[in-house]
């Protein structure tokens, strides 16, 4: 008994030191601590991921906040901040400071690793036939791949750009599949994707299901909110090959859910972002800003794959010097699973 009573005043202090600090201190925008606990406290009261990514966020303010005083610069403030979201690893989790390089909490985005291996101008310039349809950015890509009745449609965001679908359709409906090319798709709104996915599937299909804090408490969320895509206009059942790759993010993410549920779809290439949920920005009291995720996220297995990636039914990925000597591997073998007499030398 002795051992509770000297135990339990000690867990009600530390409870406070972390939740209750930022009554007690000053805040303007230039005191580095009242800065740190703006941003943990932000994270703490909307981040929905936690439990999904393994991490203790009072541990970290545990491990964080005894290197920041009031003396810290803002160099130093910055570089403890973005250490703090680095073990979140999350795509969808940034801070941006003016002439500062924006700060990626997940690795991968934050090191550029593998980005060498998608370039659309590749895919341009020696796989489609003359006569493909883009924009000037481009948002999107679309046409024949040459010596194959294969129609390609490239997508670098979620937005608008989806409604080409509906002319990419139209034009190469007749083909014997199609590629649905998500790589280094930056994301966006996904709700444009699953409005023009009618054609593609014969029956109400249920994609995933989502809950978005409404609250600074643990347990302060919406009630589940369920997605589905249902049929619309003349059905096309045609063999289609989904690919995406480590920055596959966001909506760009939650597009290829909606194929994974199609029984004709392979996912072709590399584990996706695993950064499912909605962003939000945020701003610090000094100007800084930075963004995180408020959402929770179940795919229609009753999984959520946040943090851990889209797994492709296929896995590959293309190598550096093939993508520089105008090689895009990966778009080969999924024209062979099209078209399976095709030889890939």
């Amino acid at each position: 008994m002795r051992i509770r009573s000297a135990i339990i005043p000690i867990l009600v202090i530390s409870t406070c030191g972390i939740s209750c600090e930022r009554a007690f201190l000053d805040e303007p925008a230039t005191d580095p601590v009242a800065l740190f606990v703006e941003l943990w406290s932000t994270f703490e009261e909307q981040y929905a991921p936690f439990e999904e990514r393994g991490v203790d966020w009072g541990e970290q303010y545990r491990t964080f906040r005894p290197l920041v005083s009031p003396s810290t610069s803002e160099d130093e403030l910055f570089d403890i901040m973005g250490r703090m979201l680095a073990v979140l690893n999350d795509g969808h989790v940034s801070l941006t400071a003016p002439g500062r390089e924006i700060f990626f909490s997940n690795y991968i985005r934050r090191e550029q690793i593998e980005d060498e291996l998608f370039n659309l101008e590749v895919i341009r310039e020696n796989y489609l036939e003359p006569g493909y349809e883009s924009d000037e950015m481009p948002s999107y890509l679309y046409g024949k791949i040459r010596n194959h009745d294969i129609g390609y449609i490239f997508f670098d965001h979620v937005g608008e750009n989806l409604y080409q679908m509906n002319r990419f359709l139209e034009a190469y409906g007749d083909m014997d599949g199609f590629i649905m090319d998500f790589r280094h798709n930056q994301g966006g709104d996904f709700t444009y994707c699953y409005s023009v996915m009618g054609r593609l599937t014969d029956r109400e299909r249920y994609v995933f299901k989502s809950k978005t804090k409404n609250g600074p408490g643990v347990d302060d969320y919406t009630d589940w909110m369920e997605w589905y895509i249902t049929p619309e206009g003349s059905y096309i059942g045609k063999t289609i090959v989904v690919l995406a790759d480590r920055y596959t993010i966001s909506a760009g993410e939650r597009s290829v859910m909606a194929f994974m549920i199609l029984p004709n779809v392979t996912l072709l290439g590399d584990t996706t972002s695993g950064a499912h949920g909605t962003m939000i920005g945020r701003e610090l009291a000094n100007g800084w800003f930075f963004s995180l995720v408020p959402q929770k996220v179940v795919l229609f297995a009753g999984n959520s794959y946040e943090g851990i990636c889209l797994i492709p039914d296929l896995y590959f990925k293309n190598e550096p010097d093939e993508v520089a000597s105008g090689i895009d591997s990966t778009l080969l073998t999924a024209v062979s699973l099209i078209s399976p007499g095709l030889d890939r030398k």
